[in-house]
């Protein structure tokens, strides 16, 4: 069935209902049945309304009324499948396709037979979402460029694997589940896995397989995956990717028995289907670094919250007495980092009854590394490799940012150029250093945390 006939199909059961599509509205169905993105769409229309009215109105309110009248969930990503059964159940009721009406129900004017229950929708409903331990997210601070560029990604060009990364603590977890509720819509099946436990492969594989099929198969093949991927778009989100990554290397390699963790990432990002994977990690995936630079493959590091952001968030935990200029260095020695903020935040309400000035006082006195934040940096630094180890200790050291040709020179271990590279390179991904080639160095709160290891 081409675009047309099911545009005709479809214009034939709305009239049923006494219903019709407008121009936009078919200009976006012919687009989508023929597997157009939205900005090829858009420019078969741009004349008559504008992007966002396309994919905020047009878009939805289509897809809504297709799945009323066909009774199956449509969306841009899932259009031919819905229409298709639709008119393959309607060719078996007569020959000419059209509805017979029951001994129950004259053939007066106006009147119609209500189409059959669908099995592929009001049956199966119920298994199409498994929301796991997503956590509860009510709002998000500072996040909505992220949060509407993600959107774009997975709306618009179509993004088959997603992955955010960042420092422990900087809310990875919360915008995946923010951008969840936002996108939902676009896909059939919705699943949340945590792979904190470190599940094999196999079992994942089995456990996704088994919620796609809704329960008729738990195969372990990945090629079995890629099929129900291509053929039932689903949203799967796995949080913690860095779980089965190695620590105490710096080649970005996967724990012994997780190699094939990386089948999959190349799998999903170089193969062609329907749905869209997000990773959150604590570190970039080699993996998806080496498939960046296509549409279908992206990867965001999440910094951490900007000053005004970080003030609301801080606001937002209680009622504290400072001047903005107190708040401001405590952004600032805790990189607006949400979870560190949280801990501060904890503090100054229990132990100082709001009072912000008290405890930058307590604070020049001490360590800023509260109990909830050292843990967090422990999982950092205990990571890293000998050589990874070795130039963080020379940056901390140096209190100034270094060159590679100085790192060369103060690094305490032989080391070549070629493994600074890569070293630093790892430290990236980590989210541990920042700078550019005329100056490395290290976050801040990580030197002061090498520095009361006492690293010498």
């Amino acid at each position: 069935m081409n675009a047309d006939e099911a545009l005709k199909f479809v214009e034939q059961l709305l009239l049923e209902r006494e219903k019709r599509l407008n121009d936009l509205q078919r200009v976006m169905f012919r687009g989508a049945w023929e597997g157009k993105s939205s900005k090829k769409i858009y420019q078969e229309c741009s004349s008559r309304c504008t992007y966002q009215h396309l994919i905020q109105n047009v878009g939805p309110e289509l897809w809504r009324l297709l799945s009323d009248v066909v009774g199956d969930r449509v969306s841009k990503r899932n259009l031919q499948g819905p229409i298709e059964r639709m008119r393959e159940r309607r060719s078996h009721l007569e020959p000419n396709g059209r509805a017979v009406l029951s001994e129950q129900s004259p053939a007066e004017p106006g009147l119609r037979a209500e189409p059959e229950p669908n099995p592929f929708w009001d049956e199966r409903k119920p298994q199409r979402e498994d929301w796991g331990d997503i956590p509860a997210v009510s709002s998000v601070f500072g996040r909505i460029k992220e949060l509407q560029q993600l959107e774009e990604r997975v709306r618009i060009n179509g993004c088959r694997l997603l992955v955010l990364f960042g420092s422990p603590g900087i809310g990875k977890t919360t915008l995946a589940a923010k951008l969840v509720h936002e996108v939902r819509d676009q896909f059939d099946y919705f699943i949340w896995r945590s792979l904190e436990r470190s599940p094999s492969l196999q079992a994942l594989t089995a456990e996704l397989c088994h919620f796609l099929s809704d329960g008729e198969d738990s195969s372990t093949d990945l090629a079995r995956l890629l099929y129900y991927l291509r053929n039932r778009p689903c949203l799967i989100v796995l949080d913690g990717l860095e779980s089965v990554l190695r620590g105490g290397v710096h080649n970005g390699s996967y724990r012994d028995g997780y190699e094939n963790y990386g089948e999959l990432l190349k799998a999903i990002g170089q193969t062609g289907h329907q749905s869209c994977f997000v990773f959150t990690s604590a570190e970039k995936p080699k993996d998806v670094a080496n498939m960046e630079g296509s549409q279908r493959v992206f990867a965001l590091k999440l910094d951490g919250l900007g000053e005004l952001a970080a003030r609301e968030f801080l606001t937002a935990k209680g009622a504290f007495s400072c001047a903005d200029s107190d708040w401001r260095l405590i952004i600032q020695r805790y990189e607006g980092n949400p979870s560190a903020l949280n801990a501060i935040a904890t503090n100054v309400r229990e132990v100082f009854d709001g009072d912000v000035k008290h405890f930058l006082e307590q604070l020049q006195q001490g360590s800023a590394l509260f109990e909830d934040i050292r843990s967090l940096l422990d999982r950092q630094f205990n990571r890293l490799s000998d050589l990874e180890r070795d130039i963080v200790e020379c940056l901390v050291t140096r209190h100034e940012p270094l060159t590679i040709t100085e790192i060369l020179q103060f690094v305490t271990h032989p080391i070549s150029t070629v493994e600074v590279q890569e070293v630093l390179q790892s430290l990236f991904r980590r989210s541990l250093i920042e700078g550019s080639a005329a100056g490395y160095s290290l976050q801040t709160l990580m030197t002061e945390y090498v520095m009361h290891r006492g690293l010498k």
